[in-house]
């Protein structure tokens, strides 16, 4: 996932809303990658600082290229606010990250993508409480029927296949990350635009990479076996996880405007839940899946006022 609140043409044609809306498609589908590839790196043994150091790393480094080779743009938007977002990354990415992965360990991939999707509750709160603007009634209801869908989602049967209740835990990981996923928007909102996205995804991906890999050499748990099924791992990470997805969603948005890709890209966790049934024989309850209902329409819901924006995050 990622997030703008920039502002996209007022008045589209049908071909560039058709094109754009098919870009924030492939988005979602690029983000809903992630919990894939995690539970990929988790089977193949890989450590999370490894993987994901080198998954931030790679994304940083490629995103930097191609700056530089097709827009030429300045990839050095000045020392102080270089700073300010390597510590984005630092502090605010790395450990979103990390608690989504933690939960990711425990609970189906497929579960994880419907409760990271809280997210958008916690930054109307947080703007409550940082910005002074109390949620409108529309919100409250919004949260309220998330809120709902939460819950059923959590109680609505464990793993099926292996016969285990819902890890709370791994619950509580993915829902602290929303939350602090929110709080990495609200901070971040006033400093990415002043370097545009890219430029800020590429330094906040490089505070990440740095924060796992220091992480890892202190506690000793950086490792990376270089076999070929764990370099495709990584390279799934680094193309169809995180570049695919960015770009997709930044030129998609471009065509269709804030709101409208925000909305499109509650797809994510669709294609989550679809990839997860493929790939990982992971299946949701019927009531699960009316809790992910009712998550994803709270956010349509909350995300319908131009005023209030919001679009996906890549943990």
């Amino acid at each position: 996932m990622t997030n703008s609140t920039s502002i996209g043409p007022p008045q589209a044609q049908p071909s560039a809303r058709w094109l754009g809306s098919a870009l924030i498609a492939i988005s979602a589908a690029g983000f809903a990658t992630l919990s894939i590839f995690g539970k990929f790196a988790f089977a193949a043994g890989l450590s999370l600082t490894g993987f994901l150091s080198l998954r931030f790393g790679g994304a940083a480094l490629l995103l930097a290229l191609g700056l530089l080779a097709f827009q030429r743009s300045k990839v050095f938007p000045g020392l102080r606010l270089t700073a300010i977002l390597l510590c984005l990354g630092l502090f605010g990415y790395a450990v979103q990250a990390s608690l989504y992965f933690l939960g990711l360990q425990r609970i189906p991939a497929s579960l994880s993508a419907l409760l990271l999707y809280a997210y958008p509750f916690f930054v109307a709160l947080l703007n409550w409480r940082v910005n002074h603007r109390p949620p409108v009634r529309r919100e409250w209801l919004a949260m309220g029927l998330a809120t709902v869908g939460v819950a059923l989602t959590v109680t609505g049967g464990g793993n099926s296949e292996a016969g285990q209740p819902i890890d709370r835990l791994g619950v509580l990981f993915t829902l602290c990350s929303a939350g602090w996923y929110a709080g990495y928007i609200v901070i971040s909102d006033r400093h990415v635009h002043r370097a545009g996205a890219l430029v800020s995804t590429t330094w906040v991906a490089f505070g990440a990479a740095i924060s796992f890999l220091l992480i890892g050499l202190v506690t000793r748990t950086w490792a990376f076996v270089p076999t070929a099924g764990n370099a495709a791992i990584i390279l799934g990470l680094i193309l169809f996880s995180t570049i695919l997805p960015i770009s997709t969603f930044f030129a998609g948005m471009a065509r269709v405007g804030p709101t409208t890709a925000s909305l499109l890209s509650t797809l994510e966790p669709v294609f989550t839940i679809l990839l997860a049934s493929l790939l990982l024989q992971e299946r949701l309850s019927p009531q699960q899946l009316l809790g992910g209902l009712l998550v994803l329409a709270g956010v349509v819901w909350i995300s319908l006022p131009q005023r209030n924006p919001f679009a996906p995050p890549a943990p």
